[in-house]
């Protein structure tokens, strides 16, 4: 996101406004969409099309895969002040469901997301501003079904699989037409995003202190985010306190970290 101030800030000298006398935005159209752009083992894994990824061989219930959900347009106002925004301030953005079928054969291990963010000023009304392209690295392990489980998992279920979420999500900041929003993302329903137990992380071959969430065997598990446009920069929550910000949803989903360069 290094390059995101430079773009949006080209964009509002574009502007009807002269910079000096700009009106803030009131509200936005936000549209957020998701693509595979990149997936291993290849093959192995197959791309039927560019929201879904499929594995596996199936033993009974199909192949396991992990699909995109992308929303419609949504208008939001900009957030003025800090702290959580309320659900109406809230624009819904790309969801994640993994269906976690048992299966024989060759299994995803990793998968990148780029996401594209366009962001459309309406009152006043302004220029269409894509955000740069946002790609976010995913690392999966299908676990062996068998104990002990590398992720806590329900009694008498196989063992769960493990998502990491290699890079950090989006809590940026642009100048449009003289004024400074901020974008910021974040988790708002499914899956419980968190810092996971050092043994999960090392079974997805990542560091300790990896960050994010676990599949239950036989289940179909949704992850949903939010985005929001704000006034001052939110609170940047911890990892571990992501299930305290108890949104019901509107989408997209980063805020947490900041981007790791790509």
């Amino acid at each position: 996101m290094k390059h995101l101030t430079k773009t949006l800030l080209a964009a509002g000298a574009l502007a009807v406004s002269a910079l000096s006398h700009a009106a803030p935005v009131i509200n936005w159209d936000v549209t957020a969409s998701g693509t595979w752009t990149a997936f291993a083992p290849n093959p192995g894994v197959s791309n039927p099309n560019p929201l879904t990824l499929q594995w596996g061989t199936s033993t009974g219930s199909g192949q396991s895969s992990l699909v995109i959900t992308n929303p419609a347009t949504t208008n939001i106002p900009t957030w003025y002040g800090g702290g959580t925004p309320p659900a109406g301030y809230i624009a819904p953005s790309i969801a994640l469901t993994h269906t976690n079928n048992p299966i024989t054969g060759s299994s995803l291990t990793s998968a990148t997301l780029t996401a594209a963010v366009t962001l459309t000023p309406t009152n006043p009304v302004g220029p269409n501003l894509p955000l740069p392209n946002i790609n976010y690295a995913i690392r999966f392990t299908e676990t062996p079904n068998s104990t002990p489980c590398a992720a806590t998992s329900p009694p008498g279920v196989p063992c769960n699989d493990i998502f990491v979420l290699v890079d950090g999500f989006l809590n940026e900041s642009f100048v449009y037409d003289g004024q400074t929003y901020f974008v910021n993302a974040f988790p708002t329903s499914g899956g419980n995003l968190s810092t996971l137990s050092n043994t999960a992380c090392a079974a997805a071959g990542a560091a300790n202190g990896c960050f994010g969430f676990t599949t239950v065997e036989g289940q179909a598990t949704r992850l949903a985010f939010g985005l929001t446009i704000s006034s001052e920069r939110l609170q940047v929550p911890e990892p571990g306190s992501l299930a305290l910000i108890g949104l019901a949803l509107a989408g997209l989903g980063f805020v947490a970290r900041r981007r790791s360069a790509a």
